[in-house]
């Protein structure tokens, strides 16, 4: 006995069984068609982040401080020119200098002093100078008379003599052209030869 299905659902079983036996038979193999391959497009490289300069004008202020502080003001200040230095202290180092250096040291110091404009200073410069080349002169003497024969040992040692009289007298200088030089005094030199003005 076979029972069939109503008629209604006859249309739907019918499609059911032709599309299983679609499924069901084999389909000859087409052969696919080959799409050509392209190749790939290159990526470029990620871009370096470019530095934006802010817009002409375009002036940050800088921050505000917290509310409670106030930054200190600094007054507005010109060009102001550079102190001169003060000239006690190249004095007395020239002076000490030119105590056991002699001429040297006091040539140097009137030569660097001498376009400076300072007269005061420059007085104890050039008294300095021409009291180291009256010491330089005295040795010089001592060593051309000790070389005389018979009386030159005497006046040698005359001239040596007179030489750490010298040596003394520009110590005592030294030590006390600070102190003149501040009270508006004169070099003070027991003795001087006026060579260089």
């Amino acid at each position: 006995m076979t029972t069939l299905p109503p008629e209604e659902n006859n249309g739907q079983a019918a499609d059911q069984h032709a599309a299983g036996e679609a499924a069901a038979q084999p389909t000859p193999a087409q052969p696919e068609a080959a799409a050509p391959e392209q190749p790939a497009a290159p990526v470029p490289p990620p871009a370096a982040p470019q530095y934006q300069a802010p817009p002409a004008g375009a002036y940050q202020q800088p921050q505000q401080p917290q509310q409670g502080y106030q930054q200190p003001q600094q007054p507005q200040q010109g060009y102001q020119q550079p102190q001169a230095a003060d000239p006690v202290s190249s004095i007395t180092l020239n002076y000490w200098l030119s105590v056991f250096f002699t001429w040297l040291p006091a040539l140097i110091f009137w030569i660097i002093e001498k376009d400076k404009g300072n007269q005061r200073a420059m007085e104890f410069h050039v008294a300095n100078l021409n009291f180291s080349l009256v010491r330089t002169g005295v040795v010089i003497a001592g060593w051309i008379i000790g070389m005389v024969p018979y009386i030159g040992w005497i006046l040698g040692l005359l001239i040596w003599v007179a030489s750490v009289v010298l040596f003394v007298f520009h110590i005592m200088a030294a030590a006390k052209a600070p102190d003149a030089y501040r009270k508006g005094g004169h070099p003070e030199f027991v003795f001087n030869l006026p060579i260089i003005k």
